[in-house]
């Protein structure tokens, strides 16, 4: 290997490094490779409710069923992350309602959709078996 080369793998390692440490110690997800994932290198508090987001459908016959990939094509992920336009602006669920009726000719159409905020509670990090529902959006056409 030429010395230029040396010199060039050298410098890229330097640097590669200097990012890595720079963005271990102030970086955060959107840095990622040159700083570390921190959800899923953080904890969550033990007394704290691990929290999990639904989608909802409910038709008109009054039944409640939860939508997903399969049923009407929404992932959870896609969801979280833009819950806060969907709580802005709850009209917006109107293609997750548009999704699922495209998906399911024939059954009952859906009269609402919701996102619901399911809180797990914990004490010292042990599941307590109490669940609380909170609606963050909800959309009637």
């Amino acid at each position: 290997m030429s010395t230029r080369g040396r010199v060039l793998r050298v410098a890229a390692t330097l640097l590669f490094g200097a990012l890595t440490l720079a963005g271990t110690f102030w970086g955060d997800d959107t840095v990622f490779p040159f700083a570390p994932f921190r959800m899923f290198s953080t904890a969550d508090k033990p007394d704290e409710p691990v929290l999990v987001l639904r989608t909802d459908g409910i038709d008109n016959t009054g039944r409640r069923m939860e939508l997903n990939e399969r049923n009407a094509g929404v992932r959870r992920a896609e969801i979280e992350a833009q819950i806060e336009r969907f709580k802005a602006d709850p009209s917006l669920l109107h293609s997750v309602q548009e999704s699922y009726a495209a998906r399911n000719p024939g059954k009952p159409p859906l009269v609402e959709v919701d996102i619901v905020e399911v809180q797990h509670h914990l004490r010292h990090a042990q599941p307590t078996g109490e669940i609380t529902e909170v609606v963050l959006a909800r959309y009637r056409p």
